[in-house]
């Protein structure tokens, strides 16, 4: 009996280290793939595939619109990827089609959920999205707030109200990248705070070319789940990609173990 006992508590610490998982999301305001050039798809791809990341949360991607060509960007990333699952989330109608932001995962990685969140536009410029996929051990939402302090808590307080609705219960992470056109002091990010972590550095991330300012951040709710961060960065400089013409923003970078 004493043989069993101790070869089955062998057996749970094994499995117990087994069940911590390392991920690395990457947070990517792409510009429509082409801030720079006429389609920075390839180029972002490479970046991406550098960056080791399993999942991408993406802003500012256009849908078969006029302005890129008819493409389906998410698509056309998805498949430069190699086959990678992909969820877009329509902000708004644009050019023939639409403007919007979305998720992108490796294809081991099982989709269980997708979701589409409109935001209120409130006094903003744009009405704005929020992407959501589920996966297997976590949960992926990818935002990009408006440019206005009234838009920004408005867009908070129903992105909130849905993760108290959908996902309080989960018992699984839920992590959130965007661009949040919030400073790191700002009324925004304090109230993101209230009920999300941030993971990321405080590091500017835009403009790409000489960054001055941190608006782009990957924060999570962990829902009793531990998250460790390993690493957390914004890359200035690839092997593959020159992130400072890919786009007009760098990319957030954080890895992350889930237990």
């Amino acid at each position: 009996m004493k043989i069993i006992t101790i070869a089955s508590l062998a057996f749970c610490l094994v499995s117990c280290r087994q069940a911590a998982t390392e991920y690395t999301l990457v947070q990517y305001n792409v510009g429509a793939f082409h801030k720079y050039d006429s389609s920075s798809v390839e180029h972002i791809a490479r970046a991406v595939k550098e960056m080791a990341a399993d999942v991408v949360t993406f802003n500012e991607v256009d849908s078969c619109t006029t302005r890129t060509g008819v493409v389906d960007q998410m698509a056309a990333f998805a498949g430069e990827m190699g086959g990678w699952n992909q969820h877009y989330a329509a902000a708004m109608p644009y050019k023939g089609g639409a403007y919007g932001v979305g998720v992108a995962g490796k294809p081991e990685l099982e989709v269980l959920r997708t979701d589409r969140i409109a935001l209120p536009k409130l006094d903003g410029h744009e009405p704005r999205a929020v992407a959501v996929v589920e996966y297997k051990d976590f949960v992926l939402c990818s935002t990009h707030l408006d440019l206005t302090l009234e838009s920004q808590l408005g867009q908070i307080e129903v992105l909130n109200h849905y993760m108290d609705s959908v996902y309080a219960d989960c018992g699984k992470p839920v992590f959130l990248g965007g661009d949040f056109n919030a400073f790191p002091d700002s009324e925004p990010i304090a109230l993101m705070q209230k009920t999300w972590e941030l993971l990321t550095p405080v590091t500017n991330s835009f403009p790409s070319h000489a960054p001055d300012r941190c608006i782009d951040y990957i924060f999570v709710r962990a829902h009793g789940k531990k998250v460790s961060v390993e690493a957390a960065e914004i890359p200035v400089a690839l092997q593959t990609a020159d992130v400072a013409t890919a786009t007009d923003h760098l990319p957030v970078v954080l890895t992350v173990t889930v237990e």
